[in-house]
């Protein structure tokens, strides 16, 4: 059944694009598209559409939303409308998949990883094919996000037995409400990212820049004198909350993240710069979707998505860069990490320079986000190593006690990083660390949430 050539899809296509395209995205126009959407009989999905049909939507997907009319004798009437702020899509096997308004399905079916990109031209219909793999990857322009299923009865916190501390068990019940209507949620598909290397241009583009003109990009010293005085840490990256109770919270990043290959991971991140520049992606009413920090529960599904019943594949480092981990047919750019101190010599090209992360320099070395493949898992990159991941998760430690300060919390990363080693920090792994510490090794990956 090739729903391309059915006149009502190819409408329903229409309708996608004519709200997608618009510069504004007014309200007015998304009611029409999700009217549009809901009116017309859209093709059942089966085991025969194509991948990236748009088919009928489920039921439970709309949101009964009331509308007022006044009459001429001002009587006020009351009309409820069902929408939806998705649009379904086939994976090309029969699973009808959920697509954020202002996103396009790029590829992958729900077994290897559903892939979907905020921008038109990495579209399956655009490029008339899937473009998931390694090799088209980093021809992709727009944000990416990778499809979770879960249900939710499994949509829980799961011990792996690999910790260093104590941590909050209980999943937030605002959480739930996508996951028993979606059937899942969107995490990033690459670690948060501060600019990107177009590979057409063959320039660096930045999306996020901070004061005094301090990059990631170039070789980043260490600041010996803060906090506790502990090595290995550098302030001039933090872009914290409004009200953290620090003296030296103020806001130093403008812009927001990208989630996508070739970028410089947004390395020397405390837990309160994760937090916000999370939340800066997607957020205001234009959006049918809002980014956060990922929860310990969503890391823990996403393990479980990766892991299909094979624990195997999440508690060993096998697979993700770590320093005890040989990475050959690198793409991209890299740095050599000072072992010692944790300073950076500057990102340069592993074309020119580099032929695997162990070979030709005695440093450890962080990555530009989807280097190898051999860090790729479920089309999602970089779970494993390269930097720690901040998650909301709580960590709970006993007699802590860090310059008696008591308004210093500790949170989850998770996944491991470049620096580790001998199998110790998989992609499983809980690490509890102190939210205001932004360690060269501590970045972040964003989850989506859809009402």
């Amino acid at each position: 059944m090739h729903c391309g050539e059915n006149g009502i899809l190819k409408g329903a296509e229409y309708a996608v694009d004519k709200y997608q395209n618009s510069a504004d995205k007014e309200q007015s126009e998304l009611d029409e598209f999700l009217s549009y959407l809901n009116s017309t009989g859209l093709p059942e999905n089966t085991p025969e559409t194509d991948a990236g049909t748009i088919v009928k939507t489920p039921n439970n997907w709309g949101v009964i939303t009331p509308n007022y009319t006044s009459t001429e004798n001002g009587e006020i009437v009351k009309k409820s409308t069902k929408i939806a702020s998705v649009y379904a899509v086939s994976d090309g096997e029969g699973q009808t998949i959920p697509v954020p308004v202002g996103f396009y399905y790029v590829g992958g079916t729900l077994n290897t990883g559903v892939v979907i990109s905020d921008k038109e031209q990495d579209s399956y219909k655009k490029n008339g094919r899937d473009m998931t793999s390694h090799e088209d990857a980093e021809k992709l322009i727009g944000n990416q996000f990778v499809w979770i299923p879960c249900t939710r009865q499994d949509y829980v916190k799961k011990d792996w037995g690999q910790d260093n501390a104590k941590w909050n068990m209980t999943t937030n019940p605002s959480e739930y409400k996508q996951i028993e209507k979606y059937g899942g949620f969107y995490i990033g598909r690459y670690e948060a990212g501060v600019s990107t290397y177009n590979v057409n241009t063959k320039k660096w583009e930045d999306s996020v820049t901070f004061t005094g003109e301090k990059s990631l990009y170039n070789v980043v010293a260490i600041q010996t004198s803060i906090v506790s005085g502990w090595a290995g840490q550098n302030y001039d990256f933090i872009a914290r909350e409004e009200g953290t109770p620090v003296t030296s919270g103020e806001n130093k990043a403008s812009g927001k993240v990208v989630v996508k290959a070739n970028s410089i991971p947004y390395y020397h991140a405390d837990y309160y710069t994760a937090v916000e520049m999370s939340g800066r992606l997607y957020t205001g009413k234009n959006t049918t979707v809002q980014s956060m920090l990922v929860t310990g529960t969503q890391w823990d599904a996403m393990m479980k998505f990766i892991a299909e019943g094979d624990k195997s594949k999440v508690t060993s480092t096998e697979w993700g860069n770590y320093d005890d981990t040989s990475l050959t047919n690198l793409r991209g750019f890299y740095t050599n990490v000072n072992s010692s101190t944790l300073a950076t010599d500057g990102f340069k090209s592993v074309e020119d320079v580099l032929t695997s992360t162990n070979a030709g320099t005695s440093s450890q070395v962080l990555l530009t986000t989807g280097a190898t493949e051999q860090a790729k898992m479920k089309n999602l990159y970089d779970v494993a190593g390269n930097l720690w991941e901040w998650t909301q998760e709580s960590a709970y430690v006993d007699n802590l006690d860090y310059n008696n300060n008591a308004m210093l919390n500790t949170n989850m990363l998770r996944g491991g990083s470049f620096r580790n080693v001998n199998g110790s920090r998989p992609a499983s792994f809980r690490n509890y660390d102190y939210a205001l510490d932004a360690y060269t090794p501590f970045g972040f990956r964003l989850a989506l949430y859809m009402e």
